[in-house]
């Protein structure tokens, strides 16, 4: 029986026929293969071997105007290999291989931002806020020469008119926190801590007109020494007179706010003025504070209400100029109080507004009575007081 051309024919009876649908099955397979192989190629020589090292890596078109630097190829690796890393991701392309969730875009997006990725995390963010207002950049010139001018205008203006100017240029050697100075060493805690307080607000100032945060540091802080020189100065006018020892603590406190601003560890240190409306200095507590809220951040430990308390190291008088019979006490405390800075923060009070603000320059800065309560020893008798809240005990 003759053979009926076909496949049969060609490769000769049953075994040719087994044979040919074998060949013709290779056939077809090395030209499905071919460019399923060629497309995986493409994609091992885009995002590179790292994508076997991360599989939450991310392979990203390349923006149009990424340059010429990053238009060799057409795909890189996200965020590991992209050359135009300092460029931002305006929203997540449809085209990533391995797709992720909404959360996932989001976390990377946010990484496409260079201070994201290159800045540290910023513990004392929340205590350098300030808020912001464009007409106060847009005339940065104009408020740069205003606030000097106030500033150093307004303490000249109090020594020159407050008091009397009867005399001529002295200097009053005053002495430091020595037992028998007039007021023994509170008036120069007081000097200390309300520069301290003044440099603060002045770094402030210059924060909310634009400067960055080095130049607002550097100008707070020499814009704090110049208006104790020109408070020191005016004095020296009146019965006061011009005292190195308060100058020196006006400065003292001025760099004290200028490296704990530097330093970024408003978060952790502070300190806090306290001089109630007196003609003596007995009432007043001054603290060195230590912040347990910034410790608690920077170690990842929730403390819980423990947050909301300070440890501070005090300073205040007693006795001094008075004719009550109090002896003279000269008291170094330690001291657990409250933290309104703290409170304020979780009653959603931020410094970025500036009814919050305005709040918080009260909240940061003032140690108010009754509000903590530790030990005191008295250095001139070495005799300890308390436990009390310092004021008027």
């Amino acid at each position: 029986m003759p053979q009926e051309p076909g496949r049969a024919g060609l490769y000769g009876g049953a075994s040719g026929s087994f044979a040919g649908a074998l060949e013709f099955a290779s056939l077809d397979l090395t030209m499905l293969l071919r460019p399923l192989t060629l497309c995986w190629l493409l994609v091992l020589v885009g995002a590179g071997p790292l994508v076997a090292q991360s599989g939450a890596s991310r392979v990203l078109p390349v923006p149009a105007d990424a340059g010429p630097a990053s238009s060799e190829s057409l795909y890189h690796l996200w965020p590991e290999e992209r050359p135009d890393r300092g460029r931002s991701v305006a929203s997540c392309s449809p085209y990533r291989l391995l797709a992720g969730g909404s959360a996932d875009c989001d976390r990377r997006v946010a990484l496409a931002d260079p201070t994201a990725m290159d800045a540290p995390h910023r513990f004392d963010q929340p205590e350098t806020e300030v808020p912001r207002w464009s007409f106060l950049e847009d005339h940065r010139l104009l408020f740069s020469t205003l606030i000097p001018v106030t500033a150093i205008g307004a303490v000249t203006a109090n020594s020159l008119v407050a008091y009397n100017t009867n005399h001529s240029f002295r200097v009053h050697r005053e002495g430091w926190f020595g037992r028998n100075t007039v007021n023994g060493g509170a008036d120069k805690a007081s000097h200390l801590t309300d520069y301290y307080v003044v440099a603060s607000l002045f770094e402030d100032a210059y924060k909310m007109i634009g400067y960055s945060e080095k130049q607002a540091i550097l100008m707070g802080l020499g814009l704090a020494v110049a208006t104790g020189l020109a408070n020191e100065v005016s004095d020296g006018f009146t019965r006061h007179g011009f005292a190195w020892e308060d100058l020196a603590m006006d400065s003292a406190g001025a760099v004290a706010a200028s490296v704990v601003s530097a330093t970024r560890t408003r978060d952790l240190f502070g300190l806090r003025t306290s001089h109630l409306p007196s003609s003596t200095y007995n009432d007043d507590v001054y603290s060195a504070d230590f912040k347990l809220a910034g410790l608690g951040e920077r170690l990842g430990v929730n403390l819980g209400p423990l947050r909301w308390l300070l440890f501070s190291v005090t300073y205040g008088t007693k006795g001094y100029r008075e004719t009550s019979g109090i002896e003279p006490q000269r008291q170094l405390g330690f001291e657990i109080g409250l933290n309104l800075q703290q409170i304020l923060f979780d009653l959603k009070v931020s410094r970025g507004t500036w009814w919050g603000y305005a709040l918080h320059v009260v909240g940061d800065n003032v140690r108010f009575p009754f509000t903590a309560i530790g030990m005191r020893v008295d250095l001139n008798r070495g005799k300890w007081h308390g436990p009390n809240s310092g004021n008027y005990d």
